[in-house]
Parts: C-alpha cells; structure tokens; sequence
C-alpha cells in the first residue's frame, strides 16, 4: 500500500514540476530595453579597394545612422536615373 502511494506522489511531483517547466519555456524572454544613445561611439570594419585588410572606422550612432540615410538615398537617386529611358531623356 505504501509503495502505490509512494510512486503516486513522485508521479504527482514530477508533473507538477514538468508543468512549471513547461510555463516557463512558453514565456516570452525578457528583453533589456535600451536607451538609444545617439552618442555612443561604435567602431565598423569597413573593406577597402586594393587591399585585404579591412579599415576600421569609429563614428557615434547617430552619425552611423545619417550616413545610412544619405547612402540610402544615393541609391534611390541611383536606381531611378537607371530607369529612364531614351524616349524620356535624351541620351547623349
């Protein structure tokens, strides 16, 4: 008699811990929430024409972040001056 209520309660013990597990793993990680700190400086390894070492440049994050936008826009600028076509710009 003692023994089905020994393995009952190792039983019980075991799914009860099994389900603690199991909510665990099914929370969402919690995620540091970071200021952007639009002066704190980050260091890039940029490639260099000619060489195989790369360049190491340090700029802040907001700097990093304008030079992303206007190198997005150049390329916009780019691809649309692609597009057009003899019929619409005279080509040289």
């Amino acid at each position: 008699m003692k023994v089905i209520f020994v393995a009952l309660a190792c039983a019980t013990l075991a799914t009860a811990s099994f389900a603690a597990e199991t909510a665990k793993l099914a929370e969402p990680p919690k995620q540091e929430t970071k200021k952007k700190d639009g002066s704190r400086m980050v260091c890039k390894k940029t490639p260099v024409l000619g060489t195989r070492f790369p360049s190491k440049v340090c700029r802040t994050q907001s700097d990093w972040e304008k030079q992303a936008e206007i190198d997005k826009r150049n390329l916009d600028d780019q691809i649309r001056a692609g597009l057009t076509t003899c019929a619409t710009n005279p080509c040289s």
